[in-house]
């Protein structure tokens, strides 16, 4: 096939707390529909489009990094089996067991019924050291068990070679942190001298964000510094492995601010290597008034956390990296762009308030709508990748009522969106339900949405040359023009396939166990205590304090503790479990 009949993916996952067993479910789909359809043409008949889709890169933040980073090591595996139906076992699908079970004991759902979930794992005190503050709210010991796992487990055979035709074999794998140090910059202002100063100084700005930009095909020389090694084997059966670098960063994606644990880089990232990455990112050329510190370590040493933090939806790096690979895109016929996965989007014409009052006079007023000004700002995109008009659109979560395409149900359709998308982390039968409905949304997306203007004679369309016979499978009219799939989901062939839109593997919404929640009190307890002692005993001293601190942070402990049970079951009875 010609470079005119190749459409180029890139992926972009934005960040979701537990809510990536969403995401996970949505890729697992896509992945078997790519699957199945390179098979169906191998058959060469003439009512499945030949066309190409190529993925060229994965990105991601937080949650959504680390499902990017999964879906690369499954990749390399070569072992793809799709999990079509729930399971309570492990299935060596590595999407579902990493984000449906997490690190859940197995005997947990064997007859004994013994063992810990994630969640009463992660109230546990194991990661509080002498004489430290606390680590996070959360421990985060048990996320870090399943990133560990995911590489661990990777068979040694495991590389691009086992790619399939549908995976570039120069795959992109971009994961985006926050680092706690600013990446400092100064802008060279005129150089004006006076009585009192030989010039005037440049003004610094400073900058937060940084990509790790992983190359599947990377080259000692002509990447060094320009993107980083993708090698997950084990050191022993590969010297040049970068395993540990690439597992800290999948911890480091998710490492959500205050929550959970940060990362701390020594000596992972060359200095060289973030200031040539910022350059690319903000468009920066030589013949700019700007210069980077040049008194630096060979190595940025930085605490990072969250990657959402500041770089939430990370579709501008994966769009960048992909009109680098492929030149201008033509508006007309698009030939790459980029699907964003996002289990909690913000659509610009959802208003909270439908009087919103503008006119903050107070203190609490400022410092309440301050925060959020922060962040949201941070969060800007900054550079014109975005809006130049390359191919690119949204998928994200929708459940129907069954029977009525045009009407959704009456909650919310993620049963992992609760305490702010940690509520996932309660009950397996959460992240059940949303991995299978990440599943048919993106069957659905791919049979209704994912569509481009189809036309056969023009040579530089995607479905040039397309039989006939293929259109009226596949094609849906709108407005008088025809559409086609960019990826053909051709499970609808199958006689057997139900078509019905609004039917879902689980289709009722789950309902949160009171009960077993309510056996969580004391872990809760001892938790919040914990971290008031930790924090506490760091910034008081003395005999007064060691006499009274018993009873404050006893006092203080029970009323936190009662207040994180009352917000979680009204959060959870405001969403209908």
């Amino acid at each position: 096939m010609s470079q005119s009949n190749t459409f180029h993916l890139g992926l972009t996952m934005a960040g979701a707390v537990s809510a990536g067993a969403y995401t996970a479910g949505f890729m697992d789909y896509i992945l078997e529909a790519l699957s199945e359809w390179e098979k169906a043409k191998q058959l060469k008949k003439e009512h499945i489009p030949n066309h190409n889709v190529v993925i060229d890169a994965i990105g991601g933040a937080s949650a959504g990094g680390m499902v990017s980073m999964i879906t690369a090591l499954a990749l390399c595996d070569g072992n793809l089996k799709p999990v079509k139906k729930k399971s309570s076992t492990k299935t060596g699908n590595i999407l579902y067991d990493s984000w449906v079970f997490l690190d859940d004991d197995e005997s947990l759902y064997d007859r004994s019924g013994d063992g810990e979930t994630t969640f009463k794992k992660m109230l546990s005190n194991s990661d509080f050291k002498d004489n430290k503050g606390a680590p996070s709210l959360l421990n985060s010991k048990p996320i870090d068990r399943i990133a560990e796992k995911v590489f661990e487990q990777l068979p040694q055979d495991a590389s691009k070679d086992n790619f399939p035709s549908y995976i570039s074999k120069d795959l992109r794998i971009l994961l985006t942190v926050t680092s706690l140090r600013p990446v400092d910059y100064k802008i060279k202002l005129s150089r004006i001298k006076s009585k009192f100063l030989d010039s005037t100084p440049g003004h610094r700005i400073s900058n937060h964000d940084i990509v790790a930009h992983f190359k599947v095909n990377y080259d000692e020389i002509k990447d060094k510094n320009q993107f980083l090694p993708f090698r997950p084997l084990s050191p022993t059966s590969d010297s040049k492995s970068n395993r540990d670098f690439l597992v800290k960063v999948t911890k480091a994606t998710g490492a959500f601010p205050v929550g959970l644990a940060p990362r701390y880089f020594d000596t992972e990232f060359p200095t060289e290597y973030i200031q040539n990455s910022l350059k690319k990112r903000k468009a920066f050329t030589a013949s700019m008034d700007l210069e980077f510190e040049k008194d630096l370590k060979k190595n940025f040493q930085f605490t990072a956390v969250d990657g959402g933090a500041i770089n939430n939806e990370p579709f501008d790096e994966v769009l960048r990296c992909l009109e680098e690979n492929h030149g201008p895109e033509d508006a007309k016929n698009p030939k790459y762009g980029t699907v964003l996965i996002d289990p909690f989007p913000n659509f610009e014409d959802e208003i909270i308030n439908s009087t919103p009052d503008y006119k903050k006079t107070s203190i609490m007023d400022i410092v309440g709508y301050l925060v959020p000004t922060i962040l949201n700002q941070a969060r800007n995109k900054q550079s014109d990748t975005f809006a130049s008009g390359i191919f690119k659109i949204m998928a994200f979560p929708r459940k129907l009522k069954l029977g009525q395409v045009d009407e959704e149900v009456d909650h919310p359709p993620l049963a992992t969106g609760g305490i702010g998308g940690f509520g996932g982390f309660l009950d397996i039968e959460f992240r059940k339900h949303d991995f299978f409905l990440g599943r048919k949304n993106a069957r659905n997306f791919l049979r209704g949405v994912f569509f481009t203007e189809c036309n056969p004679t023009d040579p530089n369309n995607l479905f040039h040359g397309i039989s006939a016979s293929a259109i009226e499978e596949f094609s849906r009219v709108v407005d008088g023009k025809t559409y086609m799939p960019i990826i053909p989901d051709v499970s609808k062939l199958d006689p057997n396939d139900d078509p019905n839109p609004t039917k879902y593997e689980i289709q009722d919404f789950p309902k949160f166990n009171a009960k077993a929640f309510k056996a969580l009190e004391k872990p809760i307890k001892n938790r919040v205590k914990a971290i008031l002692k930790a924090e506490l005993n760091t910034k008081f001293s003395g005999f007064f304090w060691w006499l009274s601190r018993g009873i404050v942070i006893g006092k203080v402990s029970r009323k936190l503790t009662k207040w994180v049970m009352e917000t979680i079951e009204k959060d959870f009875k405001k969403r209908g479990m």
